[in-house]
């Protein structure tokens, strides 16, 4: 993108509304404002969940996107989606992934779960905050709520979080 269009690259490295869908701690309006892109402490930091970001438009008081926006959020997805550019790996049963989510895009297709509950799919998600993480920009703690390293907060909503991590299908 940076070789394509220098001057679209330029745009996700601004504030670009996102939907908190939901997930919304008390006093923070239902999107928050984040560069795609960061370079913090000479690391290239990304957040992007696209449906988000179109998503946020649906509130009024968000800032809108522009065309070259949209036009810079399509190369962007043409180029993540490239399959020169990509890994396909299906799961198996047993099957670890480890993503860091500030570093490298990872996405989830769908699926059709079989309606035996012994059959069900299980998958259990771990956020980790490791001491010898990565900094992160401010921007992001009105997204995590914390950024220090090795406690970086998370989105916890007092009246509707419950930590689980069942270790049978539900």
């Amino acid at each position: 993108m940076r070789k394509r269009r220098p001057d679209l690259l330029r745009l996700l490295f601004e504030p670009i509304a996102t939907d908190r869908r939901g997930e919304v701690p008390a006093g923070m309006k239902p999107y928050f404002e984040i560069p795609v892109f960061s370079w913090h402490k000479g690391l290239l930091t990304a957040i992007y969940q696209r449906q988000y970001i179109d998503s946020a438009q649906r509130f009024a008081e968000a800032p809108r996107l522009t065309p070259k926006h949209v036009e810079a959020l399509d190369m962007f997805d043409a180029l993540a989606n490239d399959p020169a550019l990509n890994l396909h790996m299906e799961f198996r049963p047993g099957d670890v992934q480890l993503v860091h989510n500030h570093t490298l895009l990872h996405d989830r297709t769908g699926f059709e779960d079989w309606p035996e509950p012994e059959k069900r799919r299980h998958l259990l998600r771990l956020w980790l905050a490791a001491p010898g993480a990565r900094p992160l920009p401010e921007v992001f703690a009105q997204r995590y709520g914390k950024i220090d390293i090795g406690d970086r907060g998370g989105i916890i909503l007092p009246s509707t979080t419950a930590l689980n991590a069942p270790l049978e299908a539900q």
